[in-house]
């Protein structure tokens, strides 16, 4: 059954958490530590001891917004979920649970991509 989310606070709190908590079944991706004071703005992903998104809920816009650090080379890393117009090495856009799928394989390419770019010494 497919999800959509309403653009409550609540809701997209939810996908956020089902993103967060998809991402971290992945090998070396933990949750990492946000250092702000208050209340921490974004999620923050990382990768290898790197940071490999910043994850926040944007709920004028409905959806939940992932920015992928620019650490990881996210060129070749395509996904119907991206925001073109967005600046930096790529942004995501979630609305539903349908998108976590897409959203799962965009990121485990990107990190299988990347870290075999980095033990051939190219990053």
């Amino acid at each position: 059954m497919v999800r959509l989310y309403n653009h409550s606070m609540s809701d997209l709190t939810q996908l956020m958490n089902a993103f967060m908590e998809r991402m971290t079944t992945i090998s070396g991706v933990t949750e990492g530590r946000v250092l702000t004071v208050g209340p921490p703005p974004y999620r923050r992903l990382d990768c290898d001891g790197r940071a490999l998104a910043y994850v926040r809920v944007r709920r004028r816009q409905g959806i939940v917004r992932i920015d992928v650090s620019s650490l990881w080379n996210a060129e070749r890393a395509s996904s119907r979920l991206r925001i073109p117009t967005a600046s930096g090495a790529a942004t995501l856009a979630l609305k539903s649970d349908v998108d976590l799928d897409d959203a799962f394989e965009f990121f485990y390419y990107l990190i299988c991509y990347t870290g075999a770019e980095r033990k051939d010494g190219r990053t």
